[in-house]
Order: structure tokens, then C-alpha cells, then sequence
């Protein structure tokens, strides 16, 4: 699911094992829909064990798949079918430090805000900038009173902030969502931005 490897080895497994069965993000499926036909590439930013990447092969889309687990992209290996891998392009490398293609569609599923803070400008940076036009980001931003903001190697927002980050795109849809939940087996406070953003044509 991420790019960051914060959590344990162990708990990264147990995470992957958890949700093994889930179906792709509707909100990536209604993305993917926005665009016409044409062969299209997709960057899977955090790319877990692939559940989403797979769905995105399905789509006849070609897909840079990466993240910074080893047991994410072993997952993900297994998962994808012989007939779709040649679609595929697979890299273990943290999200601060890997090197994007020009692509359609940036995904990042509840991963970017594993971006070590010091560091997002950049990653934020180079996403816009292999935005094909007409291009879509679509994924999460944490906001600010998540559980987990102000953490060391987690990156959240105001609301304020997050529109910011979206100057020059043009935005699509923007969802706040707050809620109490579960996370890992633990409870949290969850506060995130759903995010599409298209680059200009």
C-alpha cells in the first residue's frame, strides 16, 4: 500500500494479508473511466501488493508499479497473470527517491502521505512535472488532524494546504472525510483529502 517503510516488516505483512481479498478503489475505477481510448501508462505510486495495479492491466493500461516494501512488490509479482506482465513495470525504490516516467495517470492510493516531510516538495515536484497534459493525479493527502500528522515520516495538510498543492491543475474533486476508524487493528482519527487533478491539455 505505501512507500515508506515506517511500520515493521511484520506489520507491513499483516496489513497485505488483511486486505488480500479487497476489490480495486472505486475511485481509481471512476478515474480510469474519464479517459478515452488509447493506449495510456499509469504510474501506482506505493503500489502495495498490486490489487489496484492489476486492476489498472485489466483496463488495458501499461503500468510503472513501485514501492519501497520487498514483501509489497512479491506480492504484486505473483499477483499479475503472464499475459498482462509484459504492461507492466515493476521497481523497488522509496517514493523520495524513484524515477517516474512521463505518464497519463499518477495513482497514489493512501500512500503519498508516507512521504518523509522534508522531502515532499520534491516528490510533489516531480509527479506534477511527468503529468502528460490532460493527465490526472488521483490518490490521498492526509490532513492535519489525522492520528498520524506531525509524525516524523508522515506528511499532512490543512485543507488550506492541500488546495495549494493543486495550483495550475485543474481540480476534478476534492472529498474531506473525517471519521473515527480502524487502522492496522488499532483505532485512529482518520482526516483525508480525496484528490483528482488534472494537468491542463
Amino acid at each position: 500500500m505505501t512507500d515508506e517503510g515506517s511500520l515493521a516488516d511484520e506489520s507491513w505483512a499483516e496489513y497485505y494479508d488483511e486486505f488480500e481479498d479487497r476489490e480495486p478503489r472505486e475511485m481509481l475505477l471512476r478515474v480510469l473511466g474519464t479517459f478515452g481510448s488509447g493506449e495510456h501508462l499509469a504510474i501506482d505510486l506505493g503500489c502495495g501488493s498490486g490489487i489496484d495495479t492489476l486492476a489498472m492491466l485489466r483496463a488495458g493500461w501499461r503500468v510503472f508499479a513501485t514501492d519501497a516494501e520487498p514483501e509489497a512488490i512479491r506480492r504484486l509479482r505473483d499477483r499479475i497473470p503472464d499475459d498482462l506482465s509484459p504492461g507492466l513495470n515493476v521497481q523497488l525504490a522509496r517514493m523520495e527517491d524513484v524515477e517516474l516516467p512521463p505518464a497519463d495517470l499518477v495513482w497514489a492510493g493512501f500512500s503519498l502521505f508516507f512521504c518523509r516531510p522534508d522531502r515532499f516538495v520534491d516528490v510533489w515536484s516531480r509527479i506534477r512535472a511527468v503529468l502528460r497534459p490532460g493527465g490526472r493525479f488521483a490518490g490521498q493527502v492526509l490532513g492535519d488532524r489525522d492520528t498520524w500528522a506531525g509524525g516524523d515520516d508522515v506528511s499532512s495538510f490543512t485543507r488550506e494546504q492541500a488546495l495549494a498543492m493543486l495550483d495550475g491543475l485543474v481540480v476534478e474533486s476534492v472529498e474531506e472525510a473525517e471519521e473515527d476508524g480502524d487502522a492496522w487493528g488499532d483505532q485512529k482519527h482518520w482526516h483525508v483529502f480525496h484528490i483528482v487533478a488534472r494537468r491542463p491539455a
